[in-house]
């Protein structure tokens, strides 16, 4: 919207949470404000949130009436101007009552997916009719006009609102379905619902607050600005980031990794909302710049820039929440993310903090009469600082820790280890084939290497993340005759040709790492091993394809995500190894967890993330950077069963740096061979 209206060569202001407050909370009449509709000379529009979605502060709606009455004409230097008001409800209206025949805004948007979470993509605008005719429209669709011409501009609009501004066919199968949720609101009342996620809201404050680790360092940074005590100024929402006892922040992409095993959905970032993210992570507008030049991006993976968060983690409470889902979030920070028997206490500065809020109360009622807890930025000052004066101290993990070590070496040398193991994955996500001896290299990797993929009926890739018994499912491949031979457990083999397939192309849509939609091409495999995979794995309408290598094809990869090998260093396994503590888990079989191609001995332990070009046999490869790991390393490729080791110990004893391996590229296209045993040189 601003953006729009900006083009237009309209006054834009934008006001600070601070400074809003000041304003609607001045001590001027508001009778000095009052509108005379004689000298209305222009039009103004004031667009705020009932509630902010990055940290559930609800902002007073007793604001819709004191901007009708004027006391924003100050700001923008026009005592001339009549107000509007347009009120963001998405989050607000998802668990609170809004009553419009007391508070009359001009203009609400709502979502009904944030209410019901079903269906995705529809919402609402709501219109005061008394403010109905300055909605000017400028383009239309169809079903908006009455009449047009093609050969001249003319065209008449539809006279009735909501004929002017739904465009094409609406989804009336899904506004269908909206019934049946707010039949459901309507049974529960949002009253209860308003009550039952404060509650859990609080409960997970107050637990995070008190959270600390053995050394009686925090374990959360809390990102809010009430106490949590009134639920009238504060909605369901807990944001904060996690704090290693060091006092360094850990990764938002760490803890929704660990919370995706405990089967916890978090969202994390800054939410679609870039105003409170700078502002309750203290982003100067400089730094948000840098850190776009540093490769953050809004949905990206850099969560950690300089040390410094470039969002945080949010967890939103519903009408279908339960204790139980807060527990089994506190359960999953104190086993993953709390460093020795945690300790629970109240900190030092909280109730200095919480008498602050009440001294710092506004005049005027909020919602309701209560008395209010809102705080400004500067009374976070002392919490802050304290996290701020934390020590660093890391010299410890500097003198155990081989991989921090290596960092701080900065002698060029040249290694010399030994390829002990050949490993590929002719399916892709699926078990792999353990190489004797040599093996071809052509243009794309090691032969064979993901060349297959599953896919659904509607072209999208199989991968453990979703379906992890897809490791159990193992080929074998026999070039003497031909075929690659599928076996699963209780399941006939079944023989897939290598010199030939159906021609049957197809096109199917892969998840490349955290992006989906990535088009392929594919030859279909046949009816026959679908059906044998439909039925192993019990899911219908599977089918199997070949990547396609006719002579049109430019692809210079298989159905590997990020590059052609992927190198695990034996020694680094070892040391991760020794590090979990966890006395259930097989250890025995951890290297197969990180699904390298190249197993390598006899070097030192993470030595390989200083390497940038490495020599196996007659072959030379150039290293195009770590591989970034997620819970996939949590599934025992010989059980299919989930752990939350090594995931945990890799993430706590890296620094919060979710890398193990690299990742290579053949310096040429030329085929090649290589074999086990072979010679690595490193320079």
């Amino acid at each position: 919207m601003r953006e729009v209206v900006n083009k237009k060569g309209v006054k834009i202001s934008c006001l600070s949470h601070n400074n809003a407050f000041e304003i609607f909370n001045s001590s001027k009449s508001m009778n000095s404000y009052q509108q005379q509709n004689n000298s209305i000379k222009s039009n103004s529009l004031f667009a705020y949130s009932a509630q902010c979605n990055f940290s559930g502060l609800k902002y007073p709606l007793t604001w819709i009436r004191d901007v009708h009455n004027g006391i924003l004409s100050s700001v923008v230097s026009d005592t001339s101007t009549k107000w509007y008001v347009l009120l963001d409800a998405a989050s607000f209206a998802s668990t609170n009552d809004l009553d419009l025949s007391i508070y009359k805004p001009d203009f609400v948007c709502l979502s009904f997916y944030k209410m019901f979470g079903y269906p995705t993509g529809i919402g609402a605008l709501l219109v005061k009719n008394d403010s109905a005719n300055v909605l000017q429209k400028v383009y239309y669709g169809g079903g908006t006009i009455d009449v047009s011409l093609t050969s001249e501009l003319f065209h008449i609009k539809r006279k009735t609102l909501h004929q002017r501004f739904e465009d094409g066919t609406i989804p009336f199968l899904s506004i269908i379905s909206l019934k049946h949720g707010f039949d459901i609101l309507s049974s529960i009342t949002m009253d209860k619902i308003s009550k039952h996620v404060f509650s859990l809201a609080r409960f997970l404050h107050r637990s995070l607050l008190i959270l600390h680790h053995a050394n009686g360092k925090p374990v959360a940074r809390l990102y809010c600005d009430t106490a949590f005590d009134n639920r009238n100024i504060q909605g369901g929402i807990v944001t904060f980031n996690l704090m290693r006892p060091n006092g360094e922040y850990v990764g938002y992409m760490e803890i929704l990794h660990m919370a995706a095993l405990f089967k916890i959905h978090l969202r994390t970032g800054c939410f679609c909302n870039p105003g409170a993210c700078q502002r309750y992570l203290a982003l100067s507008n400089k730094e948000v710049l840098q850190n776009y030049e540093a490769g953050y991006v809004c949905g990206g993976s850099a969560d950690l820039i300089n040390g410094k968060p470039t969002g945080a983690v949010r967890a939103s409470f519903g009408y279908m929440s339960t204790i139980k889902d807060v527990q089994t979030l506190l359960f999953m920070i104190k086993k993953c993310f709390v460093d020795g028997p945690p300790i629970n206490k109240i900190p030092e500065w909280w109730l200095d903090h919480k008498r602050a809020l009440y001294k710092k109360c506004y005049q005027r009622d909020i919602n309701t009469k209560d008395v209010t807890n809102y705080v400004a930025n500067d009374d976070m000052n002392e919490i802050t600082d304290k996290l701020k004066n934390m020590k660093k101290s890391v010299t410890h993990l500097i003198n155990d820790n081989p991989f921090f070590k290596l960092i701080m070496d900065t002698s060029a040398t040249k290694k010399k280890c030994t390829l002990e193991q050949l490993y590929i994955y002719p399916i892709k996500s699926c078990g792999a084939y353990k190489i004797i001896g040599s093996w071809n290299l052509n243009s794309k990797g090691l032969e064979y290497d993901r060349e297959w993929m599953i896919i659904t009926s509607s072209g999208t890739c199989l991968t453990q993340k979703q379906h992890v018994n897809l490791c159990l499912l193992n080929p074998i491949i026999y070039k003497d005759r031909g075929i690659m031979q599928l076996h699963y457990p209780e399941m006939p083999t079944m023989d897939i040709s290598l010199n030939g397939s159906p021609k049957n192309t197809i096109n199917g849509t892969v998840c490349q790492s955290r992006v989906c939609g990535h088009k392929v091409q594919g030859i279909d495999c046949g009816s026959e091993v679908s059906e044998w995979l439909s039925s192993a794995l019990g899911l219908p309408n599977l089918r199997l394809i070949r990547q396609n290598d006719n002579e049109n094809s430019k692809t210079e990869l298989s159905f590997a995500s990020q590059a052609q090998y992927l190198v695990i260093n034996k020694a680094s396994v070892s040391w991760l190894s020794d590090k979990i503590s966890d006395t259930g888990f097989q250890k025995d079989t951890i290297i197969h967890r990180f699904r390298g191609n190249m197993i390598l001995s006899g070097c030192e332990a993470f030595e390989e993330t200083k390497w940038k070009h490495v020599y196996i046999g007659k072959n030379s490869f150039v290293v195009t950077g770590p591989c970034t790991r997620c819970q996939m390393i949590c599934i025992d490729q010989t059980t299919s069963k989930k752990t939350v080791e090594p995931l945990r110990t890799l993430t706590e004893q890296l620094h919060g740096k979710m890398r193990f391996g690299i990742y290579l590229t053949k310096e040429t296209k030329e085929d090649g061979i290589i074999t086990v045993g072979d010679i690595v040189h490193i320079l």
